[in-house]
């Protein structure tokens, strides 16, 4: 099909406008003008943007004088508009085209013409230039310097998730022996401690560390290198399980007149100064005792411990260690030195510390999700109120509704723990603050909303003035017709979307689950991996969050509280984590428990009762996803997404509220998907662009109360075999009128 031409110079007109020159020009017609192969395209990555594109236009006469102007006072970055008219062929009277931004970065000058391209401009190239820029969140100026108002900030009450701590220590293959040896020439009681040389091995504990070999002490002080638990924060309860601890002892000096040798769990107070305080013997052999092995039974023998079950009580400052303790009342030689020595080796075994543990209820500042994307939105674009979501909207911004994200919060590991602004760092005079305000960009922020909620991104024009569309994602797959073609297509061709088949998934979050052995154990919010029945290319469906949606590292920042810990760093301070809330009577925000959005209690996690982000798990997020996993999975309804692997705890089950019950390691039939929107096929064809046909598809259909850009909704046609078929449009070439679309699912 030729190119198709709509009318004479007389019905066509081009305005450009800069507005760092504070005016428009009428001019003269460019060069090529009836040869602007305009092009309508789809974004791959955010669904919901539609890109305009066009050959070179070559300005001439007063166009080519106002763009070289432009040039000349602000370079590259004059931003000037570009808009097309054309005369209605019934009304005669002028109507907008379509309009866009000429790129600058294109522009060549020869014979007093300037050819220049021309793209969308406007806020997809804010997008596509400032999308990758990290900004802080207290930010009250645009990139350009332009003040804005400060983003709101809310405040949330966490009470607090009950955590498993469950850490491991294992005797060591190498170093796995001690020698304890006490010495006097004047017949004098001496003792010494030694710590038992054990590896950490499961880390839950952050208190937790290797026993140092050669760690010695005395009955009434230890060394830091003896504690396999060192420095409590706070009272905690804990206990303290050994199996199969075994050993070799054998004695070679035995200068005493009574002496005996011990085992024993020993807690120690006062910090650094590890004063023992109390100990629980697990083995005692002593001289002359009726009771006891007599030491020299233990004499080159393998003592074995017997397993043991101990709780215990630490408080601030305590500390524990697992020892061996010898103590002698030493002959009198004279003039020798007596010695008690005993060597101990092959040491075999392991201990647990187990701990329910809980941590005060705190307050911590947010930010809601849709105040922080349009305060991106305003930094990134220089211009106010550009963004809009229903999705995220909520009644107090003057939306009806509070969408299905309405509270969902973001917050960092530095608010976590009570940091803020103040006071003003002054080093010089001893006032340190670590903090640093939240800070992220919008491809982040976008790719993390989409993992998690399945929401694309649109731009928008509404009386005239552009605005950055959120929204879930079937909004721009929009099953109504909102545009019918009147003749039957040509030249029409068919060809797989190969994009759409996936054999394999990957969905949750890029960190959680495998940094601490107390997230490997029990937190959900980690990555998992699925597979498909389609076992032909390589795609993978992968969808993970940057931001961080576990409960396990939420709960272990919040744990550093500024207050206790002002000086000290943690790993996810400038992390940025994921609150699913609620408002609560208080004023303040809450977060969800099961209660609020599931038919029963969850299964397969601990302490179900303080569990939150549960609408967040990998498996919900996957049927959030579920209609466009489902594209090419339609035929196959009987076979199943099978779980694969992950890097948390997948053993949870949850039942949101009328749905079935699924667990994060389940299989998931392709039957119960939501059915999918289109279907793999690439249909491609030509059909006339009319001048009517253009308005409408840049226009827009009232669908259930609200505007939907009619690019977004399901294109009518006649095919090749005068049947009617659907399909949602992802390119077109007005000017050749050459479509393709991707065939709806009926």
């Amino acid at each position: 099909m030729g190119t198709i031409n709509h009318g004479y110079i007389d019905r066509v007109k081009y305005i450009l406008e800069c507005e760092k020159l504070n005016s428009s020009m009428l001019i003269t017609e460019p060069i090529g003008w009836n040869e602007d192969n305009k092009e309508f395209a789809r974004n791959g990555e955010y669904d919901g943007i539609v890109a305009k594109f066009s050959n070179s236009l070559k300005f001439v006469g007063n166009g080519a004088d106002y763009i070289q102007l432009a040039y000349e006072l602000h370079d590259v970055m004059a931003n000037i508009k570009l808009t097309k008219y054309e005369k209605h062929p019934k009304t005669d009277k002028w109507i907008k085209i379509y309009w866009g931004y000429l790129d600058l970065m294109t522009r060549k000058v020869e014979r007093n013409q300037v050819s220049v391209k021309f793209n969308s401009g406007g806020l997809q190239e804010d997008l596509k230039s400032r999308e990758d820029a990290s900004f802080e969140m207290d930010r009250t100026t645009t990139i350009d310097g332009i003040s804005i108002k400060s983003i709101e900030e809310q405040e949330v009450y966490i009470s607090g998730r009950r955590i498993f701590l469950k850490s491991k220590w294992d005797a060591k293959n190498i170093e796995n022996n001690a020698i304890l040896s006490v010495s006097s020439k004047d017949g004098n009681t001496r003792n010494q401690t030694h710590g038992i040389p054990f590896s950490y091995i499961s880390q839950s504990h952050e208190q937790g560390q290797n026993v140092l070999p050669e760690s010695i002490g005395t009955e009434d002080v230890g060394t830091a290198g003896m504690m396999f638990l060192a420095n409590f924060d706070r009272t905690r309860e804990i206990i303290i399980k050994g199996s199969g601890i075994s050993f070799k002892a054998a004695i070679l000096k035995s200068d005493w007149e009574l002496a005996f040798f011990t085992v024993r769990l020993t807690t120690y107070a006062n910090g650094g100064s590890y004063n023992a305080k109390s100990s629980t013997i697990l083995f005692h052999a002593g001289v002359g005792s009726a009771t006891i092995p007599d030491l020299w039974d233990i004499n080159n023998q393998t003592i074995t411990i017997p397993d043991f079950n101990i709780p215990i009580t630490v408080n601030e400052g305590e500390s524990v260690a697992m020892e061996f303790y010898i103590k002698a009342n030493l002959k009198d030689l004279r003039y020798k030195t007596a010695t008690f020595k005993i060597a101990i080796t092959n040491i075999k075994g392991s201990f647990l510390a187990e701990e329910d543990s809980s941590f005060d209820a705190s307050t911590a500042k947010c930010y809601l999700v849709h105040d922080v994307l349009d305060h991106l939105a305003s930094i990134c674009s220089n211009s106010k109120k550009v963004f809009y979501s229903d999705y995220f909207g909520r009644k107090d911004l003057g939306y009806e509704v509070n969408g299905f994200g309405a509270f969902i919060g973001l917050t960092h590991g530095f608010a976590l723990r009570g940091f803020n602004k103040l006071p003003i760092p002054d080093p010089d005079n001893g006032i340190e603050n670590l903090y640093k305000p939240m800070t992220t960009s919008l491809r982040d922020a976008f790719t993390s909303l989409k993992s998690v909620f399945n929401i694309g991104v649109g731009i928008e024009e509404i009386n005239g003035k552009e605005r950055i569309r959120v929204e879930d994602m079937s909004f721009f797959y929009n099953n109504n017709v909102t545009v019918k073609l009147p003749n039957q297509v040509k030249k029409i061709t068919r060809s797989t979307a190969s994009d759409y088949y996936w054999p394999s998934i990957e969905i949750g979050y890029e960190k959680g689950g495998e940094n601490e052995e107390a997230q490997g154990l029990d937190e959900p919010n980690g990555r998992s991996n699925f597979t498909t029945f389609i076992n032909k290319g390589k795609n993978s469906y992968s969808q993970l969050s940057k931001y961080i949606g576990g409960m396990y590292p939420k709960e272990f920042t919040r744990r550093k509280p500024r207050k206790k810990y002002p000086t000290e760093d943690t790993k996810y301070d400038n992390d940025i984590f994921l609150l699913d809330l609620k408002r609560a009577t208080s004023g303040l925000f809450e977060e969800r428990k099961w209660q609020d959005d599931f038919s029963k209690q969850p299964t397969g996690i601990f302490s179900p009762e303080t569990a939150t982000n549960l609408r967040l798990s990998p498996v919900n997020m996957l049927l959030r996803h579920g209609w466009l996993i489902a594209t090419a999975l339609t035929k196959f309804a009987t076979e199943k997404i099978r779980y694969s692997s992950s890097t948390a705890n997948s053993q949870l089950k949850t039942q949101l509220k009328t749905q079935s019950e699924y667990s994060e390691n389940g299989d998931i039939f392709n039957s119960e998907l939501t059915k999918p929107r289109f279907v793999p096929e690439w249909i491609e064809f030509e059909h006339e662009c009319t001048f009517d046909l253009m308005q409408l598809i840049q226009s827009s259909t009232l669908i259930n109360g609200k505007l939907v850009q009619n690019f977004y909704g399901t294109f009518e046609f006649i095919n090749e075999k005068n049947q009617t078929e659907k399909g949602f449009l992802f390119n077109l070439k007005p000017n050749e009128g050459k479509w393709k679309l991707l065939k709806a699912n009926r």
